[in-house]
């Protein structure tokens, strides 16, 4: 990204230039955006091991890596 005060190159997530040390307002963003991510958070799965905090993406936890277990198997399985 390049500042545009000093024109000086700096990261895309700079909040301020790094050279001459300006503002730098951030991206806009649209209600759809924030409104899909509300659906988004509300409709995960959470990782059915207790003591994880991820979430099940494609079958599996993307913290811990275990599957997607079935509660209908532990009820069962006594």
């Amino acid at each position: 990204m390049i500042c545009p005060k000093c024109h000086g190159t700096i990261p895309e997530i700079s909040r301020y230039c790094l050279h001459c040390g300006v503002f730098l307002s951030p991206p806009e963003q649209h209600e759809e955006d924030e409104e899909g991510m509300d659906r988004e958070w509300e409709d995960r799965v959470l990782c059915s091991d207790g003591a994880c905090t991820g979430t099940i993406v494609d079958g599996k936890c993307t913290y811990c890596g275990k599957p997607l277990s079935d509660p209908s198997e532990s009820l069962t399985s006594s």
